[in-house]
């Protein structure tokens, strides 16, 4: 049995613009929140198209202003990655509609379907035997060479849907140092970071001048969030396949190798073969790991651990990336 949408969940703008526009002449079932967007506001859509035999998903994606310190795309610029750049390489989603400016909607909005299949991070959470872990590991890991493949004119950031990144390059992650001091600064002062944490966070970024001088001028396609809650997979004649890669917004150009620390950040939370399969899975895709491979990756991640730390999206998930930081005194990076 279907019911209303909850008013809170849909506007009647943004109802408006879906069944005009984008589903023109559909019928909207059902919404339901998506947990999970630290950044925006994600609804499930139960909807039934004139021209279609039933009903189908889709998610609404609409983008809050952005305060963080890490570079977010704007929706015009992630409807070009995934339209002409991470689609010709990797499983996305695909888009329906857009309102990119919000002139309908009231706020910038993106309508793509509902792909089917499983969290990575819902399938590392129930445990896995070790040969299932490797395989899964090696799927993941083979993606993310291939997202590596697409290239871009330059490193840094992209600054509109063109996707030609500015020619002053990355701009705020050229710099780790002055990065995690403008984090550490701008931190609330009652909040769960210490002065230790602070110190130590501040003693890892030393190292980021020679991370980045390793990593200067690639200019490859990265995905800027790659961890599991953002990579599907399901399971295809008893393999294990990524279904999708989702929420592009921090997508930039520069080195693969952010997105190998992104992915490893909390491994020693994962099946240990996972993250060895992973590894192999992304060598075996001719991804390049050099071999200080996991300093610098592990270096490379502090711009989205510092942002994380300083700004946490909720105790649990500060919690684990304080963990990270403070494993990292025994694993220098």
């Amino acid at each position: 049995m279907t019911r209303p949408d909850p008013v809170g969940l849909l506007d009647p703008a943004t109802h408006a613009w879906l069944t005009r526009h984008a589903l023109p002449g559909a019928l909207v079932h059902e919404t339901d929140p998506l947990p999970g967007g630290f950044t925006n506001d994600m609804v499930l859509l139960t909807a039934q198209p004139p021209d279609a035999p039933g009903a189908e998903r889709y998610v609404l994606r609409r983008y809050r202003p952005s305060g963080s310190r890490v570079p977010r795309n704007t929706c015009a610029v992630e409807i070009a990655v995934l339209g002409r750049a991470a689609a010709r390489t990797v499983p996305v989603t695909e888009v329906v509609a857009a309102d990119p400016h919000g002139r309908a909607t009231g706020r910038p909005t993106l309508l793509y379907r509902f792909v089917d299949g499983t969290p990575l991070s819902r399938v590392l959470a129930d445990g896995l035997v070790s040969g299932e872990a490797r395989a899964l590991g090696r799927a993941v890991g083979a993606v993310l060479a291939r997202i590596g493949r697409a290239e871009l004119p330059r490193p840094g950031v992209f600054g509109d849907s063109s996707l030609e990144p500015a020619p002053d390059g990355a701009g705020p992650l050229d710099d780790l140092p002055g990065f995690v001091e403008r984090c550490l600064v701008t931190a609330a002062s009652d909040g769960p970071l210490s002065a230790t944490d602070s110190a130590v966070l501040r003693d890892l970024a030393r190292g980021g001048p020679r991370a980045l001088a390793a990593v200067a001028g690639e200019r490859s396609l990265v995905h800027g969030d790659f961890n599991p809650k953002n990579v599907l997979v399901r399971r295809r004649a008893g393999q294990w396949a990524v279904a999708a890669v989702l929420d592009w917004e921090l997508a930039f150009s520069g080195s693969p190798l952010f997105d190998v620390g992104n992915m490893l950040r909390f491994a020693h939370e994962y099946p240990p073969a996972f993250a060895a399969g992973f590894v192999d899975g992304f060598r075996g895709g001719n991804g390049r790991l050099p071999g200080d491979w996991l300093r610098l990756s592990r270096t490379l991640d502090l711009f989205a651990l510092a942002d994380i730390l300083t700004a946490p999206p909720d105790p649990a998930y500060f919690a684990r990336a304080r963990a990270v930081l403070h494993r990292s005194t025994v694993h220098r990076y």
